[in-house]
């Protein structure tokens, strides 16, 4: 019977022991995870065997991280964000459209469209994109009326530009020297009546000395297109404004999300 004990003992006593080890070859992991040199007498404490464990570790450790790392990279390449994702193969319908001088016939229709606000009765018409920095692709432009190609979400924006010729001192002592000028953006489709998807409202007074007065008016906004519809730009002074590339524009991009 003691005989039996004393060999439990010793089992207990060699499981302990190997627990103890263990435990310091993992301190020594910690050590060579922290980057830190092993000093010369720890390496003769813990002996060779326990070095090889340790080392062995960290290298594994090492490898199972980069594989970590280069599959999270991977998957995030393989799948780019859905705004740049198309349907089909051909370039993203887009226009940048200036406005175009067309001499006699004006660039704004004088005569009032009655089926529109009556605020912005006067379609923008002389749209075009022979000047620098304008284009036009995958998408046509008729009579100042620009037709989207497919449904989607498209943002659309507009500028116009309005110049209005100084007035003389007794106009300006009148207060006829303040002007209001509007600008729409509309869709055109199926029904008869265009709908009104922005509009855009300035009043401005102007210094007598003055040479122009001038007054711009952006706007822009992202809607959902049918394939077919047509926008255009209207304004309430169609004799006010002025071509000017940079200055008075019309354009709009599909924005898939």
């Amino acid at each position: 019977m003691l005989m039996i004990l004393c060999v439990i003992v010793d089992i207990v006593s060699a499981r302990t022991q190997g627990v103890v080890e263990e435990l310091r070859c993992l301190g020594l992991l910690n050590a060579l995870e922290k980057e830190q040199d092993v000093p010369d007498d720890l390496v003769q404490l813990f002996g060779e065997p326990c070095i090889k464990l340790a080392e062995g570790l960290k290298a594994y450790i090492s490898k199972v991280k980069t594989c970590h790392i280069f599959n999270k990279y991977a998957k995030r390449v393989a799948i780019p964000p859905r705004t740049k994702l198309l349907t089909t193969g051909s370039p993203r319908p887009s226009a940048h459209l200036t406005l175009r001088d067309s001499g006699l016939q004006g660039t704004t229709s004088l005569t009032p469209q009655t089926d529109l606000h009556q605020s912005c009765r006067h379609p923008v018409r002389s749209w075009g994109n022979q000047s620098f920095g304008s284009h036009l692709h995958n998408m046509t432009v008729s009579n100042g009326r620009l037709r989207i190609p497919r449904a989607g979400r498209y943002y659309l924006y507009a500028q116009v530009y309005f110049r209005y010729l100084t007035l003389s001192i007794d106009d300006y002592h009148s207060g006829s020297d303040s002007h209001q000028v509007v600008q729409c953006v509309y869709k055109k489709t199926a029904y008869a009546r265009p709908i009104q998807l922005l509009k855009g409202v300035g009043t401005k007074c102007w210094a007598p000395d003055s040479e122009n007065a001038l007054h711009s008016i952006y706007q822009g906004g992202l809607f959902e297109l049918r394939a077919g519809d047509e926008i255009f730009i209207s304004v309430s002074s169609p004799t006010a404004v002025y071509a000017e590339d940079s200055s008075s524009y019309f354009g709009a991009f599909l924005f898939d999300l």
